[in-house]
């Protein structure tokens, strides 16, 4: 690796012959510095008066007898031209020729096929939702923290050349490419991520069906600092569909400019001639949204050492005429109109927050994004419009959550060395009582999210609502568009045992978040495969796991040495010195290697007991507020009781007032009817009667009135075990708060873990190119002993 220090120029400079240019300089004439092109094609001229492209002769002299040879004017096979085309403004009309336009011009006699622009169009259809192209972007700048990315930004800007229109910027800090990557990179369907570990990508065609999926052009600045004796290297590259559809160009043309670092000044670098060099830098000024070279030039200053800026520009509109992407709503969103943006559901996520992914993933970039990797790199952050992405577990919405582990049989399409296990979480979101209907399985693939809440059952009436799952699946193989999967048995299955776990999930835990219970099924699913756990029952975490690669072994570095013969007398004791220093060094790495992950298994255990605590408490939360309601209905009870003996009181006092009446009644029959004693003893005995049945209800209602003193007392019992309940939610809230406290530990220990394995890992690789390198020492010791 080239150690020597290079200073990073403030402008990017262009230098011939040891002249120097730091002044922008205009398109239609070359830069100080730089020869004359004789018959150099300019967008105004080289044009006869039939309107016909006609190349302008050259003079060479020839190197054998001096004499001059005059290449002859060609026009090629064209018709003449009428007027220039435009690109539709709307994504899925801008892939139809109308019948007026003309066909594009004949290229060439030979019988090469070639790429037709329209292609690029074509190509782009694969995705039918805007914000799966962006995140196509987003994966390419995470593979890059292999490389030192620490960032990936999404922005916004006007375009400097119209001074109206939105432009689309994604930039990262990663590597770069040099110019054989950066045409890698630009031509179709090539990839190096193709069956590499831990890599989404293996297509070649995420940059080019995004870029082009979210406006009709783009254009690419890549800095790549020299490595193994290099020069630092620096590109700029247009995939304009604009310009391959309105020149109505016959094959897709991608014209590119690369730079090298030379004496601390950018010089061009020519493949075939200036000439060529300058007319791609012409048309890539012309077509881009800069109005000059200098402008230009100016977007390397945001990539200082290294990275990658992707502009897109000339962004599709849609059916009305507006924007599809939408700057305007949120300063530091991108959001999508139209059918894919739902009013109700926007008030439903406030309403709801734990289920505000599931209602605004589909409009929403950095709703997302959030949610797009099941594990972010440490260090690493995703920037939107200048605000950080809050990177959010989707574990984190759910409750009640079960593990399980799907291992299904391995068939003739999957490949030998994948491993064919899937790790499932499972439970009811924290909003299932609401009864909203949210349910899905989210289903990632190598730490990338394909297919977010993907529904697996389509129930008639409320049967599977609020019950979501997570799921990595790295062993089936995702779709050109990474948003869905490849329909193979492998998948096939997956669905099926899939609706399996939420039908019997859903028929068996419905009750507890108010559903009524549903009668229990037999469970037809049985596996030799297949093993089902609950939380504790796992040894590990399955979606921590971190898949460490091994090191060198400590003996196969020092039998490198014995590949061409004995070593010299000289320089053995040396590399013995070096082979024990060596393996000791190994060992005591491969030692630290085992404390650390002694310590991360502890750790893991911790969390496991928190979870499974965690369980437990909203288990005691759902029952205390199932006493709640219950308590709520007898309190109800007892308010309707209290009326009746509110209503027996009135009763009482006028039972008591009749029954006065009565007796003031009856004396006075007794002092005045003396006379009519037949006849009065009739009338007191009814008195009488009355006077015991009106006694009687006078009991009943004082026993009543007992009864309200017990209910009374009862209701003060149930306003206690209600204060109860409210302090056992506070411990509930203090265990969660702990939790996270615990959970916060281990990932700072986890990213403390991260960088001493990184250490050890480069530690390992000094020693293993220390190493190689006394080895070849060696053998060219051996070697020239061996000469005579």
């Amino acid at each position: 690796m080239d150690s020597s220090p290079q200073t990073k120029p403030k402008k990017p400079l262009l230098v011939v012959g040891g002249t120097t240019n730091p002044k922008p300089y205009d398109v239609s004439r070359p830069p100080p510095g730089f020869p004359s092109k004789p018959g150099l094609k300019r967008y105004s001229d080289d044009r006869d008066s039939n309107n016909l492209a006609i190349k302008k002769s050259r003079t060479v002299v020839s190197a054998q007898d001096g004499k001059k040879i005059v290449a002859l004017d060609v026009k090629p096979l064209a018709i003449v031209e009428a007027d220039t085309p435009k690109v539709p403004r709307q994504f899925w009309k801008a892939g139809d020729d109308k019948e007026d336009e003309p066909v594009p011009r004949y290229c060439s006699n030979d019988a090469a096929v070639r790429v037709h622009p329209q292609f690029l169009h074509a190509n782009a259809t694969s995705h039918k939702w805007a914000l799966g192209a962006l995140a196509e972007l987003l994966d390419n700048s995470l593979d890059e923290v292999c490389n030192g990315a620490t960032y990936v930004h999404v922005n916004s800007a006007t375009n400097e050349k119209d001074g109206k229109s939105s432009i689309l910027i994604v930039e990262d800090n990663g590597g770069g490419m040099d110019p054989g990557r950066f045409r890698e990179c630009l031509s179709l369907g090539y990839s190096r991520k193709r069956n590499m570990a831990n890599k989404v990508g293996q297509y070649g065609n995420g940059f080019k069906t995004s870029t082009m999926r979210l406006g009709a052009d783009a254009i690419v600045f890549s800095r790549c600092r020299g490595t193994n004796g290099n020069k630092t290297t620096q590109s700029i590259g247009m995939l304009s569909y604009t310009f391959l559809y309105e020149t109505r160009k016959c094959e897709a043309i991608v014209p590119t400019v690369d730079f090298e670092l030379v004496d601390n000044a950018w010089k061009e670098v020519t493949y075939n001639s200036t000439d060529e060099w300058f007319d791609n830098l012409e048309t890539i000024v012309k077509w881009s949204p800069y109005s000059s070279q200098q402008q230009l030039f100016d977007q390397f200053d945001h990539l200082e050492e290294q990275g990658t800026r992707i502009v897109i520009y000339n962004l599709w509109d849609d059916d009305e005429g507006k924007l599809e992407l939408d700057f305007d709503t949120d300063p530091h969103d991108i959001q999508l109109r139209g059918v894919n943006r739902d009013e109700k559901n926007i008030e439903m996520a406030k309403t709801y927050p734990n289920s505000r992914h599931f209602l605004t993933y589909r409009h929403s970039l950095r709703s997302y994004v959030s949610i797009l990797y099941l594990r972010l790199p440490p260090n690493f952050k995703i920037i939107l419009r200048g605000k950080e992405v809050e990177h959010h577990s989707l574990l984190d919405d759910m409750m009640m959550t079960e593990d399980k582990t799907y291992r299904p049989v391995r068939s003739a399409e999957c490949s030998s060395n994948e491993e064919m296990v899937a790790d499932l979480k499972l439970g009811f979101v924290k909003d299932a009582h609401h009864h909203i209907d949210i349910q899905g399985f989210n289903v990632y693939h190598k730490n990338r999210l394909i297919k977010p809440f993907w529904r697996v059952w389509n129930a008639a009436g409320s049967d599977g609502r609020g019950v979501i799952g997570l799921v990595e699946a790295n062993f089936i193989q995702p779709a050109h568009n990474k948003q869905g999967f490849e329909r193979t048995a492998v998948l096939a299955k997956l669905e099926n045992r899939l609706l399996s776990y939420q039908k019997t999930y859903w028929s068996s835990r419905c009750h507890e978040i108010g559903y009524a219970p549903r009668r229990k099924q037999a469970n037809h699913v049985s596996s030799s495969t297949e093993t089902t756990r609950q939380g504790e029952k796992k040894s590990e975490a399955p979606f921590n796991n971190v898949k460490h690669d091994k090191g060198p072994s400590s003996n196969a570095a020092p039998a490198r040495f014995m590949q061409n013969g004995q070593p010299s007398d000289g320089n053995h004791l040396n590399s013995q010195k070096v082979k024990d220093e060596s393996a000791k060094h190994v060992a005591e790495l491969q030692r630290q290697r085992g404390q650390l992950e002694s310590q991360n298994k502890q750790l893991k255990a911790k969390i496991q007991d928190l979870e499974k605590s965690k369980d437990d408490s909203q288990k005691l939360v759902s029952r205390l507020l199932n006493q709640l309601k219950q308590s709520a209905a007898k309190i109800q009870d007892m308010e309707k009781t209290q009326k009746v003996a509110n209503d027996s009181e009135k009763l009482v006092v006028e039972f008591s007032n009749q029954l006065k009446q009565s007796n003031a009644k009856i004396q006075d029959l007794e002092k005045t009817q003396k006379v009519k004693e037949d006849e009065s003893a009739k009338l007191v005995n009814e008195l009488k009667i009355q006077k015991a049945l009106l006694e009687e209800a006078l009991k009943k209602v004082r026993d009543g009135s007992t009864k309200l003193v017990e209910l009374q007392r009862e209701k003060a019992m149930l306003e206690e075990e209600s204060h109860k309940l409210k302090q056992s939610e506070a411990k509930i809230q203090d265990l969660e708060k702990s939790q996270i406290e615990v959970t916060a530990i281990f990932q700072e220990e986890r990213a403390r873990r991260d960088v001493i394995e990184h250490d050890l890992r480069k530690m390992l690789r000094g020693s293993s190119d220390t190493i190689r390198a006394l080895t070849m020492k060696v053998n060219s010791l051996e070697a020239q002993k061996a000469k005579p």
